[in-house]
């Protein structure tokens, strides 16, 4: 995490004066992004007013640069930020005073939009515009969060900030809350912010240099402030477990199968990090989580509040008891216009002993929930530091968590991929067609892992595949021998620690040989029996096992060969082998229909390009038992194929992509699919 200091370093003066307007907002809202400390992944809001010209009339108009609905300061470009004509956002006020709803003037910001502005302002337009300052900075730092989240919170204000800071009690954003601010400041004009109850920090100055720099020292003064004042050992004194906790892999499948909704699954993200196992050690620990949240940020990502699993053995019933409290919440809270109940289930789960689990969508969405929950642990411990923690009332944290513009900022989101919220395993992932199915897999929105023996080659794969899921969170290598099953069991258990299970399998990891069954060595039938047929038995195993346990079903694709149905000569054990997979892969689709796994096969033919099997031995070997030259071999099978094109790993990408989707092949089973171009031998009968 970045210190304070470190961006004050950073935000240059000079360059900060040498960019228009929406530069020097952008410029420093990036940098105060960066900070957890300072604000929440997607949280915190920045504007600056300047005056520009109106393209259509030529006149100067007063705008506000307001960072959009939904954007992450951290990461924002211009395109993030709405410009609006000030003067027209202000005037909405007339129609609040008319009695309108505050969250039905929130449709009509962007038709107070400048020049064509298409970003859709933040819900909190208002709280800026009605500043009367150019620069303003609204922060969700967990320093004043927690001095926001104390009892007697604005006693504690005035002590830290002695009158240069105002305060004022919690409210939901709108045109209400700003017209509060506004109204604060012309009482009190030498104020430079104020804390938002329950809500974090808004200051404001006539440029953003100093506007930085205040947003900055105002948080160093609260930390420092419950750093010198607070008590110590906030959270009581460290407990003893009274029972050993298990290794994540013995429960996490089934806790991520039970945690699935109308059947959409979730992806699981580990935090194991000290403030974290420090908390979950303390004495108030269980009973400070189950108080909830405070900064609407929080919940909005964590619910309202987490479960806590002292047994994993009883998970059952303490997700039952939970699931119950969330519908009981949830209809003593709602009105006639709540949306539909969403999933009861937890988001984020605490293991004394182990560390917390989050759940997402995405896998970034899992950890960055999960950063949230570190974040109410930080509020948390200062409040409770200074004075006692304080969370939200039941009835305005379910506003919040069920608040219609948070509704629709939802349904602004891009649709869902194909294999969004699924977890996918390669085998042979680092190179040919592992890697180029990697790439399919993630472009359709799945976590993936690529298994290799090579661990070098792997390295390289992961980054590649890594640029395509635009999500280091969602890509991982682990390097894994498939035909040792310690080996293959444990990266396994890594994929579960990764992701938190596995829906789809690609038994790929291959190797081949030539050789008919007088000159075929032992060490070549050694090597290849253990890789294509035990190594294949034992990740189909290892797939099954983890899928019967999640009990969400899954798919098991197997990269098979024309050599499985049509033998190529010299190649006796290698066809055979092929042979084996083939067969293999029915009896997984027979014995395993009723659990919901799918399993099927795909055949290629003729894949030179980027293939590990075509090594230079077995391109030398192939082209003199055809009697050609190497380099033309990849030419030789596309005439020989009936649709007389060549075979790429991206064709066989193709086909294992749509065997592995439960939205396109959901009622095939124990099938093959040929990729070969169209062979004539390779037909099945």
């Amino acid at each position: 995490m970045e210190s304070e200091s470190h961006l004050r370093r950073t935000l240059d003066p000079k360059i900060l004066g040498s960019y228009s307007p929406l530069d020097q907002l952008l410029y420093a809202s990036n940098l105060l992004g960066k900070d957890a400390a300072i604000t929440n992944f997607g949280g915190g809001n920045t504007s600056f007013k300047a005056v520009q010209v109106d393209t259509v009339t030529g006149l100067e108009v007063e705008v506000l640069y307001i960072k959009a609905s939904g954007g992450d300061l951290g990461t924002s470009t211009a395109a993030n930020f709405a410009t609006l004509d000030l003067k027209r956002i202000t005037g909405l006020e007339a129609q609040w005073r008319k009695g309108v709803h505050e969250d039905d003037l929130v449709p009509l910001y962007s038709l107070c939009s400048f020049c064509g502005s298409t970003a859709a302002p933040s819900i909190d337009t208002p709280l800026h515009a009605l500043v009367p300052y150019a620069a303003v900075s609204h922060m969700h730092p967990d320093s004043i969060i927690a001095l926001a989240a104390s009892e007697n919170s604005e006693k504690l204000t005035e002590q830290i900030f002695g009158g240069r800071v105002g305060y004022l009690p919690w409210k939901r954003p709108g045109f209400e809350l700003g017209i509060q601010l506004r109204e604060l400041i012309l009482m009190h004009p030498k104020i430079v912010g104020a804390i938002l109850g329950g809500h974090g920090l808004i200051c404001w100055s006539d440029d953003w240099e100093s506007c930085f720099n205040l947003t900055l020292d105002l948080i160093d003064q609260a930390r420092d402030y419950i750093t010198t004042h607070g008590k110590p050992n906030p959270f009581g004194k460290k407990i003893e477990l009274n029972h050993a906790a298990p290794h994540w892999s013995t429960f996490l499948p089934e806790l991520r199968g039970k945690v699935c909704f109308e059947g959409n699954r979730l992806i699981a993200h580990i935090d194991e990090s000290p403030d974290v196992l420090e908390f979950l050690e303390s004495e108030k620990a269980e009973k400070l989580s189950k108080l909830g949240t405070s900064c609407p940020d929080h919940f909005l990502r964590t619910k309202i509040r987490p479960l806590w699993l002292d047994d994993v053995q009883d998970l059952d019933s303490k997700l039952a008891r939970f699931r119950k409290d969330y519908v009981s919440y949830y209809d003593r809270c709602k009105d006639i216009a709540s949306p539909t109940m969403r999933n009861p289930n937890p988001s984020i789960i605490l293991v004394p002993g182990l560390g917390m689990v989050s759940f997402g969508k995405t896998a970034s969405e899992a950890r960055i929930s999960g950063e949230f929950f570190i974040n109410a642990i930080h509020v948390m411990r200062g409040a409770e530091s200074l004075t006692k923690y304080v969370a939200l009332p039941e009835q305005e944290a379910f506003n919040i968590e069920y608040w219609s513009l948070e509704e629709a900022k939802l349904r602004r989101q891009p649709p869902e991929k194909e294999l969004s919220r699924h977890i996918a395993i390669v085998t042979g992932g680092a190179q040919g067609i592992g890697k180029a199915t990697s790439i399919r897999l993630v472009e359709a929105g799945s976590c993936i892992a690529l298994l290799d023996i090579n661990q070098e080659r792997l390295g390289e794969a992961v980054s590649q595949v890594q640029v395509h899921a635009k999500s280091k969170d969602a890509v991982v290598g682990i390097k894994c021998d498939v035909t040792n099953l310690a080996s293959l069991s444990g990266a396994f258990e890594e994929v579960i620690c990764a992701f938190g299970g596995v829906d789809i399998v690609v038994v790929n990891a291959g190797n081949a040989r030539r050789g008919t069954v007088v000159d075929t060595s032992e060490a070549d039938y050694a090597m290849l029996s253990n890789l294509l047929m035990k190594g294949y038995f034992d990740t189909m195993a290892q797939a099954v096992k983890l899928m019967v346990r999640q009990k969400t079903g899954g798919s098991i694709v197997v990269v098979g060969s024309k050599n499985g149905v049509a033998v190529g000569s010299n190649a006796a054990l290698y066809s055979a082998a092929k042979a084996f997979e083939l067969h293999l892969m029915r009896t997984v689709a027979l014995d395993f229909a009723k659990e919901g796994i799918r399993c099927n096969a795909v055949n290629p033919d003729g894949v030179v390009q980027g293939s590990g099997i075509w090594t230079e031995a077995w391109r030398t070997q192939t082209a003199a038992s055809l009697g050609i030259e190497p380099e033309k071999l990849e030419d030789y099978y596309k005439e020989r194929s009936l649709l007389k094109v060549s075979v790429t790993p991206s064709d066989i990408a193709e086909a294992i992509l749509w065997l592995a989707s439960e939205k396109k092949s959901s009622r095939t089973t124990g099938a093959v699919i040929p990729v070969d171009g169209g062979n004539r031998e390779g037909l099945l009968r």
